[in-house]
């Protein structure tokens, strides 16, 4: 298993776990960050900005500090 600060542009996996604090993770699941969705990185912004997910039809920016809390199971995909 890998996080999703591992993934390159382009790369998709599926969300096997959020491994954070329980407040965080509820905010997540609202913006459709559940286990077991396909997730896919858009872009990654240079000097550790924020990443550009896609997870069904909706777009999001995360920071790297809560993609590297996503864990990802891609070699299913």
């Amino acid at each position: 298993m890998t996080t999703l600060l591992e993934l390159s542009e382009g790369q998709s996996g599926i969300i096997q776990k959020l491994d954070m604090d329980r407040l965080l993770i509820q905010r997540l699941n609202a913006m459709g960050l559940r286990r077991g969705k396909k997730i896919t990185v858009l872009r990654k912004a240079p000097l550790k900005g924020p990443f550009h997910i896609t997870i069904d039809t909706t777009e999001l920016m995360i920071r790297e500090q809560e993609a590297s809390l996503i864990q990802i199971n891609s070699s299913t995909l």
